[in-house]
């Protein structure tokens, strides 16, 4: 599971650098994304669930002012995203 960390970082920066990221992924592989901006918390949430990817948000009760998102690339990357690779 890749991992990034976009800590202090507001939009549009958290989905550019989870863009990139996700751009350099193979199908079925896992992006942790961690941050502390709820604004980029619910852009990736929505930009990716309208892409095709999975979202699940990790829950940990001990970090009230920060996020986790784990991203699942789906099997088959729709006819945009096969473009972007």
């Amino acid at each position: 599971m890749k991992r990034v960390d976009v800590t202090g970082e507001i939009c549009p920066r958290p989905a550019l650098i989870v863009r990139r990221e996700l751009s350099g992924m193979e199908p079925g592989e896992e992006l942790l994304v961690q941050g502390d901006y709820p604004p980029a918390e619910r852009n990736l949430q929505r930009t990716c669930t309208k892409h095709g990817y999975e979202v699940t948000a990790v829950d940990d009760e001990d970090a009230s002012e920060t996020f986790e998102l784990r991203i699942t690339l789906p099997e088959t990357a729709s006819d945009s995203e096969a473009e972007r690779r």
